[in-house]
């Protein structure tokens, strides 16, 4: 076993991604496509191969694995997902066990960003912290006391789901969907998420009011994230946020007048991309090890 090396991995429905952490640095990294049709089996072959060939020889002393279910250290079987529509019940953590012979944890994906950001990234210094994940979906990690807050059913974070108007839930309007709703609802026009950013870019009326539009919907999102818990940084990743600065100016209006001027202020673009989930899940494996030793 090779003392200070951990692989973390963020299984996605698109892609899975895996890294090596080396004394706290990310030496290698590699991102393959999930297949998610595929049987669970295939997709734990995949994630399998992709961790031997980021581990460049060597033997990490453990895996940590973020997964888009609600997850923690007692994790073993995978909740079913829409994302992962195969891998509902199966063992993960097991099964990797079984093929590496190292200790395995997994944890839901949106709190391995936020430990990533936390430990290496815009969250870096802050003891309450929030990262908020813009994508395909919803996801939210909360750090308390420089510890991620899981809840009594690992679910804490689970945001998504949350009632909002018009029948529709909070992950419907802070999405990628969302986004594209704004932009059809303007133009009669099926657009994706990247097109209307660089639509924006180029200073098009309607994709510019379809963001001004998303930006206020994430300042309601993150006006609750601060009347919870009150954190000293919201950091904001996924795939979304490399429009923030395109949206960002609605959002922080959102947040000034509900909360008062400058409230605003402390949400932060994440500076990690996607690399904060493999670091953030290393991490968990990393401070699972340390753990067991004691």
């Amino acid at each position: 076993m090779t003392s200070g090396m951990f692989v973390g991995v963020d299984l996605g429905g698109t892609t899975i991604t895996a890294g090596l952490l080396e004394n706290s640095a990310l030496v290698a990294v590699d991102t393959v496509p999930t297949y998610s049709e595929r049987t669970a089996d295939d997709i734990c072959a995949t994630i399998a191969g992709l961790v031997r060939h980021v581990s460049c020889g060597f033997e990490p002393a453990a895996l940590g694995v973020g997964v888009p279910v609600p997850a923690g250290p007692g994790t073993d079987r995978l909740a079913a997902s829409h994302n992962l529509p195969t891998m509902g019940g199966f063992p993960l953590k097991t099964r990797l066990e079984d093929v590496f012979h190292v200790p395995v944890v997994l944890d839901n994906d949106a709190r391995c960003m936020a430990f990533g950001e936390y430990r290496a990234g815009s969250l870096k210094g802050c003891r309450q912290c929030v990262c908020l994940t813009l994508g395909t979906g919803l996801g939210c990690g909360v750090i308390i006391d420089g510890n991620p807050y899981r809840g009594a059913h690992d679910c804490s974070g689970e945001i998504w789901r949350i009632p909002a108007a018009d029948g529709y839930n909070l992950e419907d309007s802070v999405s990628a969907c969302g986004l594209v709703r704004l932009y059809r609802e303007r133009t009669g026009t099926e657009m994706n998420p990247e097109d209307i950013h660089a639509r924006a870019l180029r200073g098009e009326t309607d994709a510019l009011a379809a963001f001004e539009r998303y930006g206020a919907s994430v300042g309601h999102v993150a006006v609750m994230i601060q009347s919870l818990y009150d954190p000293e940084k919201i950091a904001v990743g996924g795939g979304l946020a490399r429009a923030f600065d395109v949206f960002s100016g609605s959002l922080f209006s959102v947040v000034d007048q509900v909360l008062g001027e400058g409230a605003g202020c402390i949400i932060v673009q994440a500076s990690l991309s996607d690399r904060a989930s493999v670091i953030g899940a290393a991490a968990f494996a990393q401070d699972m090890l340390r753990a067991m030793k004691r």
